[in-house]
């Protein structure tokens, strides 16, 4: 079986989608929960993800300053796919800080780097030594990787450019993340406009199979936006569990303290277990 490959997206910032990711990671992964073997990839070049969950001492000394995170993969992706045998461009060890009566035998994180807001609005329309397109880099380097997984999750970020149309193009399918308020319905509006475009030009199909409501805080201009959200048709289906606005992650922690699923998602656990149980039943496997 080949990974499913699932990309976490909305245009509008600020509603949880690197949240999303990391929880489905760490919840999905962990050896006291249903010990899948995970790919995380941070493709926001705020790379909150990255931060959250490995670090930045490893990162700085063994993937920034070898030219090993994402956003050389797009500046010089020959150099970068020489590297592709021999997985270097992947943190395989000490990820994630739920490790307090909790272990994982396969999370794996491909970091990103600030950096990336300056390649990003620097690449070309192809690359001269390959036949390929900046578009199609990251679905040539998770090809090789797909055996090796059960999921490979994408933090995407806000934006509709090149650089996340490759992770549409990589995709199997999407998660929006969403808060039931107006700005962010607008946001999915336009993504979803986005998407089905995606889907025709480049001859693809890009499922997004789950609208998840975020910072949900249960007030009434709230619950009659969340309504809309739910009959409508032309939006995707919205999970069941839904993450509520006082959700407390602790997310700046140091990660050599290690901590508990509940120590560092605090009252959204219970939440974040039903969301991956959803996870797995919509997407599969």
């Amino acid at each position: 079986m080949t990974a499913k490959v699932i990309s976490i997206c909305n245009l509008k910032g600020g509603v949880g989608k690197t949240t999303t990711v990391m929880a489905l990671a760490e919840y999905l992964a962990g050896d006291t929960m249903y010990k899948k073997r995970v790919l995380a990839i941070d493709l926001d070049p705020q790379s909150n993800l990255t931060s959250a969950l490995m670090s930045e001492e490893v990162w700085e000394k063994e993937f920034e300053s070898k030219k090993l995170t994402l956003p050389y993969l797009f500046k010089d992706p020959e150099y970068f796919l020489e590297n592709i045998k021999s997985e270097n461009f992947i943190v395989k060890h000490n990820i994630s800080n739920v490790r307090n009566g909790n272990s994982f035998a396969h999370l794996h994180l491909i970091p990103s780097s600030p950096r990336l807001f300056e390649i990003q609005e620097q690449l070309p329309s192809g690359y001269y030594s390959f036949n390929f397109k900046p578009v199609e880099l990251i679905r040539i380097i998770i090809k090789p990787l797909l055996n090796n997984y059960d999921y490979i999750l994408i933090d995407c970020a806000p934006n509709i450019n090149t650089v996340v149309k490759s992770a549409f193009l990589a995709s199997h399918a999407c998660i929006i993340p969403c808060v039931p308020n107006r700005m962010s319905i607008h946001g999915l509006d336009l993504l979803l406009e986005h998407i089905e475009k995606f889907n025709r030009d480049y001859v693809h199909n890009l499922k997004a199979v789950g609208t998840l409501i975020s910072r949900y805080n249960r007030t009434i201009a709230q619950s009659e936006n969340l309504n809309s959200i739910i009959v409508n048709p032309f939006y995707p289906p919205v999970f069941e569990t839904k993450i509520l606005e006082r959700a407390k992650i602790a997310q700046g922690l140091e990660l050599n303290n290690y901590l508990t699923y509940k120590q560092k998602y605090d009252d959204s656990h219970d939440s974040m277990v039903k969301l991956t149980k959803e996870f797995i039943q919509r997407v599969g496997r």
